[in-house]
């Protein structure tokens, strides 16, 4: 036992809280992207995409890690929106407010694109028309696509987000070789205040993100085609 501890009886205790909460921030990281690459290879099977998958780098940071979370986010963001314009240029004003409708029915919405399908390549096909629909013109899925990008860029502007390494000992080491002595318990309440922070926002996000896309996915064709009667 180092004399800090005999000095600071807590610390270890507080050390033991910091390395559990960096390991939570991990586990809902590498929940994203287990999510977003299901996501993308929905995206390539159903509205023929060609998105490549994602992968943590273990010995990266954190911040590197959300910074390619971040770009497949947006990458995903730029399909759904570039495949929203082209709707937009072709169909009726009327016709493409209909289609931004919460209110609308979802067999109304595929008429709509029934009938624009043939200007929209990524559309071509029933599952993909249902997808978009559900993915693209989901209030709720645009706001957890849009609030966990955002919260990704909270944690990789964090202090935290700089430390190195993704394994956590790798991690835990440095961050407990740059605190020292007495003022160790002080550095220590401060890291389990931030990581506390980012971890409470942060894990609620992930569910919520992994929740909304595994309910579009899982839905599967078979659903799909029930769902839209005579346009499958």
């Amino acid at each position: 036992m180092s004399w800090s501890d005999i000095l600071y009886p807590d610390n270890p205790v507080r050390r033991e809280r910091v390395a559990r909460l960096h390991q939570e921030l991990i586990n809902c990281i590498e929940l994203n992207f287990d999510t977003t690459n299901e996501l993308i290879e929905a995206l390539n099977t159903h509205c023929q995409c060609k998105l490549h998958s994602v992968k943590m780098n273990m010995n990266g940071t954190i911040r590197d890690n959300c910074d390619i979370l971040l770009a497949a986010i947006k990458s995903i963001q730029d399909i759904l929106q570039a495949i929203d314009a082209k709707l937009k240029s072709n169909l009726e004003p009327d016709l493409y407010r209909k289609l931004h409708d919460f209110q609308e029915a979802d067999a109304s919405k595929m008429q709509i694109l029934h009938n624009a399908a043939t200007v929209v390549s990524g559309l071509a096909g029933t599952v993909a028309m249902g997808f978009f629909i559900k993915l693209a013109l989901s209030q709720v899925v645009g706001s957890v696509l849009s609030q966990t990008a955002m919260v990704l860029a909270t944690i990789g502007a964090s202090v935290f987000g700089a430390v190195a390494g993704m394994i956590l000992g790798v991690g835990i080491d440095l961050i407990f070789s740059a605190i020292l002595g007495a003022i160790e318990r002080d550095q220590l309440e401060a890291k389990i205040q931030e990581l506390s922070e980012l971890v409470g926002e942060f894990k609620p996000a992930s569910k919520e993100y992994n929740k909304a896309i595994m309910k579009i996915i899982w839905a599967g064709p078979g659903a799909e085609k029930q769902q839209l009667g005579p346009f499958a």
